[in-house]
């Protein structure tokens, strides 16, 4: 069990962070830099952030509009 595992409990998945390449555990928020990789927009659809270009892309979406990078 890593150091981060130990300090908050079980992390089921770690994805890396588009900021700053560290871990970004199940609450979306870098372990590293802090930065947060989801966001809630004013009409409460969820927004993500692409690890390649960084742009917002929605939770639905298959591959980046910006770049084409494919999320899913």
């Amino acid at each position: 069990m890593s150091k981060a595992q130990e300090e908050l409990g079980y992390i089921e998945v770690l994805i890396e962070c588009p900021f700053c390449g560290g871990y970004v555990p199940d609450d979306f928020e870098c372990l590293k830099c802090g930065s947060e990789i989801l966001k809630e927009t004013e009409y409460e659809q969820m927004l993500f952030i692409c690890s390649k270009c960084r742009d917002e892309v929605t939770d639905d979406a298959e591959e980046c509009p910006n770049c084409r990078a494919i999320l899913k």
